[in-house]
């Protein structure tokens, strides 16, 4: 029998024998794709190539990237957040993970109809971000802690401005877009982060036993 006092001890030692395979994986398969041009030509959103009906593209161009640059930050923060959203929830995490994978060239192809080409991990990282901070948030809202409810909070609202940052300036905080090459599209920012938010506020169904 598992009493409240124990249960917060019982779901931590499941958490902690997670081991986050898909996200490790999903990291190994972006870095494996940047070492082949050809192949990043061919999977890469292109919107003349979607209009010939290269639908695979919907989900390949997310593991992508224009440059080493591009790659490592992109890359790293996928696999840190990736890594604790599977311990924490890991149905969450690959549901989050799916929704936003086709979501995200979706809203871009009918929201930013000039948008030529697009790569990259980056909106779902911020899918992963708003996950985890959302299902944080939960937990400390559930034990009553008020701050760091309020801290996990500000979290989420640190990523609206962020977007906001990157429409207003062009500009993205963490990697240099001159450098890499490439421009933001906060779009797909936006719509993984609220792919990871309406994800995290869904309640299960509980199970009930006879």
């Amino acid at each position: 029998m598992v009493t409240p006092a124990d249960a917060p001890i019982r779901i931590h030692h499941r958490a902690a024998g997670r081991f986050p395979y898909a996200s490790l994986l999903l990291t190994l398969l972006a870095v494996i794709v940047h070492l082949s041009h050809g192949l990043r030509v061919d999977l890469l959103y292109d919107r003349l190539a979607l209009s010939r009906v290269e639908l695979w593209r919907i989900a390949t161009c997310h593991w992508v990237h224009l440059s080493w640059d591009h790659l490592f930050w992109s890359g790293a923060t996928f696999l840190c957040l990736g890594a604790v959203c599977e311990r924490l929830d890991k149905k969450k995490t690959y549901l989050t993970i799916a929704v936003s994978v086709f979501l995200i060239p979706v809203a871009l192809w009918w929201g930013l109809p000039g948008l030529e080409i697009y790569g990259g991990l980056s909106g779902l990282d911020c899918a992963l971000y708003a996950l985890l901070f959302t299902l944080l948030g939960q937990r400390e809202a559930i034990s009553g802690n008020r701050r760091w409810t309020a801290v996990f909070r500000s979290g989420l609202l640190a990523l609206l401005v962020k977007v906001a940052y990157e429409t207003v300036t062009g500009q993205t905080i963490f990697v240099s877009s001159h450098h890499a090459g490439m421009v933001p599209v906060p779009l797909s920012h936006l719509v993984g982060g609220m792919v990871g938010f309406s994800v995290g506020i869904c309640k299960e169904k509980s199970r009930h036993l006879p």
